[in-house]
């Protein structure tokens, strides 16, 4: 990407992006441990509702006892997901080796999810967990693994429409 003043717009525009999801990230792992989990519970409530409607409120609610856990892991790995995705988007419009852009993100990445843990130790009833680093991790090399296949497939299907004229 050329160093124009709208790639430097473009740019700044991505690293706020950036930003705003680490604040996001930052003002999750902020709650309180009851906040925290009565947020995880009613979206695993609601979902349970929409694929469980049929079932007695007692079944209901051990369903929710029981997948609560995965609910609250795959929001870990999700929101992450989406982290790897905006940290390579803004590396991306750098002008370096490839296998460098991909390196920096998921290293931005994974230091996040470190500092991450780190803060909810002194968050109320919270702690860092090496297991949620893990999902963290694995959740920003899957972003930046959907921005490559994006960016290959673009690429691709811009090289043919070329080849067609």
């Amino acid at each position: 990407m050329k160093n124009t003043t709208k790639n430097y717009f473009f740019r700044a525009i991505l690293l706020s992006l950036v930003i705003a999801w680490m604040a996001t990230v930052f003002a999750f792992s902020s709650q309180p441990a009851v906040e925290s989990d009565k947020t995880s519970s009613r979206t695993t409530r609601s979902l349970i509702e929409i694929f469980a409607h049929n079932k007695t409120q007692l079944e209901k609610e051990e369903l929710i006892e029981k997948y609560d856990p995965i609910v609250r892991k795959f929001a870990h790995y999700t929101i992450y997901l989406i982290g790897g995705f905006l940290i390579y988007s803004f590396i991306n419009t750098f002008n370096i080796l490839e296998k460098k852009k991909i390196l920096y993100s998921i290293l931005t990445g994974i230091f996040y999810a470190c500092t991450d843990e780190f803060h909810q130790i002194f968050v109320e009833g919270r702690a860092g967990q090496i297991r949620d680093i893990f999902i963290d991790s694995f959740g920003v090399a899957t972003g930046v693994c959907i921005f490559l296949c994006i960016k290959i497939s673009f690429k691709s299907l811009i090289n043919k429409l070329r080849n067609k004229t």
